[in-house]
């Protein structure tokens, strides 16, 4: 699982998102899929950057956070990082990806942002994964 974010004023957009795979290695590029009926595509568009924050194991909280209806409520009380491009990076997670906005394509109710990745970083652990309605590892 992943939490997509991006800067705007005057609170950050977030949102779950498991639309999200690797396209590229030369350019490094990685696509995720954002829905046309939220804040969040306008917000990347605005932003011209995004950063996909990859979940570890134990943050479904995070991950449930990110995908409730309450914007605001979304990034209370969490020490940001930044990335390179400004957008915000989330405390703890397994990795992080901060990318340029390199592309979009319509992809029916979503549109697909192509980002470069511009730095990244890792750590060890466990992913959290979704699958069949319920959070897991692997195994689960």
């Amino acid at each position: 699982m992943t939490v997509v974010t991006a800067e705007s004023a005057p609170i950050p957009v977030g949102f779950t998102a498991s639309s999200v795979a690797s396209l590229s290695l030369e350019p490094t590029l990685v696509m995720v899929g954002v829905g046309t009926d939220g804040e969040s595509l306008s917000a990347m568009r605005e932003a011209g950057a995004f950063a996909v924050n990859i979940l570890a194991r134990d943050q479904e909280a995070l991950a449930m956070r990110f995908a409730s209806d309450r914007r605001e409520t979304r990034f209370r009380d969490l020490q940001l990082g930044v990335g390179v491009t400004g957008a915000p990076v989330l405390p703890g997670v397994l990795g992080w990806l901060d990318c340029r906005l390199h592309d979009e394509f319509p992809a029916g109710d979503h549109v697909v942002m192509i980002g470069r990745v511009e730095a990244c970083d890792a750590r060890e652990g466990e992913p959290l994964l979704y699958f069949r309605g319920r959070f897991g590892g692997w195994a689960s």
